[in-house]
């Protein structure tokens, strides 16, 4: 949401259509770091039986009063009114804020986090659904997946060829998978990856999981997240993927729309994780400010 677009009045006074209530409280939602300590808004189009003693009219005054310097906020916004025109200003810059690229320390973090969970393996090796993996987490989809990945011979450093390298994907393709740990593995390869090679992939990851999440949740959105809320999100959508993200957890997004993270954390379970990664996530939803 770039901008705001209402019909009518919305607030005190005001005609609060269905759409129109629903738009203010969406666009406040994106907003709450101008407003505190305002909570997330649920997106409903409902205001309180009495307006004067509803979240979005307090939301609503709130606004005015401190991004407005209203003396006395009136608690309604009109179309192109002085309120939903600066709305509209602010909702612009989140959007221009959203494009900065993760900063150095998130993305520090973040790739901690992900060897943690996923290790950092120079070999091939079957993860718990029996895909073949390399490096941090790196699923290598089929042969010819395998083959765009520059491996090396270990006791050489000599390049592997592509005959090499999928006899090699064949080799583990056809182990046992499920309860095996990487090491597991290791005897039956003769090629690696360096680390050069994992760093490169794993930046590759988090550009692709960024643009992912954007898509989900929206750009501007998912840029207004606490460090704590993207870090989870980012290792729920490296687990499970987006298809499974988006369309999976109903629930859990749908708290994430009205950005409340402590119900969110709630839905955030996965089955196929541990029990530590699955607590670690939780809590960073939950510690979100």
């Amino acid at each position: 949401m770039a901008v705001i677009r209402i019909t009518q009045s919305v607030g005190l006074g005001g005609a609060n259509n269905l759409n129109d209530v629903k738009a203010v409280q969406t666009a406040l939602n994106k907003l709450l770091k101008l407003i505190p300590p305002t909570q997330a808004l649920i997106v409903d189009g409902r205001l309180n039986p009495r307006p004067e003693n509803s979240k979005t009219v307090a939301a609503i005054k709130l606004f005015q009063s401190k991004v407005l310097n209203m003396v006395r906020p009136e608690g309604r916004i009109d179309p192109n009114s002085r309120t939903h025109k600066k709305i509209n200003e602010k909702l612009a810059s989140a959007a221009v804020v959203a494009v900065v690229p993760l900063s150095g320390n998130l993305k520090t973090k973040l790739k901690q986090n992900m060897m943690k969970y996923e290790g950092n393996v120079p070999h091939m090796y079957l993860d718990t659904k029996g895909y073949v993996t390399v490096g941090v987490g790196h699923l290598l989809k089929d042969v010819e997946a395998a083959k765009k990945v520059p491996f090396t011979v270990r006791d050489t450093g000599v390049v592997a060829t592509t005959k090499q390298i999928e006899d090699e994907f064949k080799l583990i393709k056809s182990k046992p998978f499920g309860s095996q740990a990487a090491v597991f593995y290791k005897p039956f390869t003769k090629l690696v990856t360096t680390e050069a090679v994992r760093e490169a992939q794993v930046e590759q990851h988090i550009r692709i999981f960024e643009s992912e999440l954007k898509r989900i949740y929206g750009v501007s959105e998912f840029s207004s997240y606490p460090n704590d809320v993207k870090l989870a999100l980012f290792d729920m959508i490296f687990n499970l993927g987006m298809p499974e993200l988006k369309d999976e957890f109903p629930n859990f997004n749908k708290h994430m729309k009205v950005r409340d993270f402590k119900q969110a954390a709630i839905e955030s379970n996965r089955k196929d994780v541990s029990t530590e990664r699955n607590t670690y996530v939780r809590n960073l939803f939950k510690s979100a400010r």
